[in-house]
């Protein structure tokens, strides 16, 4: 299942009235619509959450290495961050539900910064509570990707936001019509965007 623009505009704003505030699931909640500051039929769905981090910026963490992963694709990871110390405190992380405009599907798009506004480097966003420690299983690990060896595109990117044109990461959409379809038959939009909310909670933990 694909959107156009003026679908993926009513389903998630009726997401949003009807699900977005009445839910046990806090990976739903806390949504707003916001439409484009100039173009208008360009809006998305955005929600700002603080995160947590207090684990060893030095490196990946222990818990985020697979044993499959090889040495050498962690020596490509932020070499500047190696002199870091271990890093505490809250972050703020905005996060973005954006239609593709090549996938036509809802992607999920975000950015992290610290409370003086500098942004996170991969490193440190990867150590983040945001991600289920198994999220990049068997992944290789690069200054501005996380990547499957067997896949055509990475798993997490950085590129720009499609309506604010601001630097933010990225889980690629190019899978996501086919993973869904995976648990679901012919629903409706709003029903296909609760199970990508559900496939989306497999690989991020949106609670906080």
């Amino acid at each position: 299942m694909t959107f156009t623009r003026s679908e993926f505009d009513e389903v998630c704003k009726k997401f949003i009235q009807n699900r977005g505030h009445h839910t046990l699931d806090k990976g739903k909640l806390g949504w707003s619509w916001r439409e484009h500051a100039y173009m208008p039929g360009f809006g998305y769905m955005e929600r700002v959450t603080s995160l947590r981090r207090h684990r060893n910026a030095t490196g990946i963490d222990v818990g985020m290495v697979p044993d499959n992963m090889e040495e050498s694709s962690l020596e490509s990871v932020d070499n500047a961050s190696a002199a870091a110390t271990t890093l505490t405190g809250e972050v703020l992380c905005h996060q973005y539900v954006v239609l593709s405009p090549t996938f036509k599907v809802p992607t999920f798009y975000f950015s992290v910064h610290d409370f003086s506004g500098a942004p996170l480097t991969l490193t440190e966003v990867l150590q983040l509570p945001l991600f289920r420690r198994d999220a990049f299983e068997g992944a290789q690990v690069t200054t501005f990707s996380v990547q499957q060896s067997s896949a055509s595109f990475p798993l997490l990117s950085f590129g720009d936001h499609p309506a604010l044109n601001v630097h933010c990461w990225y889980l690629h959409p190019c899978g996501t019509s086919a993973a869904v379809e995976e648990i679901l038959d012919n629903s409706c939009h709003l029903g296909w965007l609760e199970a990508w909310f559900t496939l989306l909670s497999s690989l991020l933990d949106l609670r906080g």
